[in-house]
């Protein structure tokens, strides 16, 4: 968990060294964008829709933050990392991984053809899109369906048998320890994002800063302190992992002053941090 002074959680938003990084490091996002719509497929698969994606929710996190949002800004933090891991992976083998990604993607959009929802097993409803049944039965349908399929016969829902952690590793072995290691520390944000995504009482509580060891919140001021200090924390992980994916995908562009634009961004947040202690 964080930690920062009242004097630092006193300050706007817009004059945190985190924000500042985050606005430096998904300027150089906004550049590899741009780059990767113009790239060679066969070199970079399908990035783009992963890049556009974490563009998207960065804005709406931004929003979030300013808003001291901590619990839903906890939820999309995820969705950023986790969308940026799958985009540095993807890189690790663009043409197999984007086949993969896109037959996940068609069999998803199959499937949601029909759907039917059950209650305590008893049926409830059933949507089903006009001539749902003759897409299906086309052999190329029924080969995506069965791909993602298992034994038992449910569905296969991930696009790829890794876990985050298996993929970050690939990433890590692909491209180096200096590059990827920011993605490392937003693995840091996974626990508290999954329990307030799931609705537990421990996410609650986390939010509320009931759970903060040997500092009880006595008042409002103090709630506002811990997630103040909280969103500080968090845009930090966010920025670490943006920073690493603009240095992965930035080489493979052969765009090489934006992953050094990424890493000067970092020392920037350092500095100014020290500068400021």
């Amino acid at each position: 968990m964080s930690s920062a002074s009242n004097a630092e959680s006193d300050l706007p938003v817009q004059e945190w060294p985190e924000w500042v990084f985050f606005n430096t490091v998904n300027a150089l996002l906004a550049d590899v964008v741009a780059k990767t719509r113009e790239a060679d497929s066969h070199r970079v698969g399908a990035l783009y829709p992963f890049l556009d994606s974490v563009r998207e929710s960065a804005t709406s996190l931004q929003f979030l933050v300013i808003r001291q949002a901590l619990r839903d800004s906890y939820v999309i933090a995820r969705v950023i990392y986790e969308t940026a891991v799958n985009a540095c992976f993807l890189l690790t083998s663009p043409i197999e991984l984007s086949a993969r990604a896109n037959a996940h993607a068609k069999q998803k959009t199959l499937r949601s053809l029909v759907r039917r929802i059950e209650i305590a097993g008893t049926p409830l409803f059933e949507f089903k899109y006009s001539g749902a049944d003759e897409l299906m039965q086309e052999p190329e349908h029924k080969k995506l369906l069965d791909e993602f399929t298992s034994k038992s016969g449910r569905e296969i829902s991930s696009w790829t048998s890794e876990n985050v952690q298996q993929r970050l590793d690939a990433v890590h072995l692909a491209f180096g320890a200096e590059a990827t290691k920011g993605l490392a520390f937003g693995l840091l944000m996974y626990r508290h994002a999954s329990e307030i995504a799931h609705g537990t009482l421990y996410g609650t509580l986390f939010s509320w800063g009931a759970l903060a060891p040997n500092r009880p919140l006595k008042s409002p001021g103090d709630l506002g302190i811990f997630r103040r200090a909280e969103l500080r924390h968090l845009l930090k992980l966010v920025c670490f992992s943006l920073e690493s994916l603009v240095r992965v995908t930035s080489s493979v562009l052969d765009a090489p002053s934006l992953g050094e634009s990424a890493e000067r961004a970092l020392q920037d947040y350092y500095k100014d941090k020290n500068e400021g202690a």
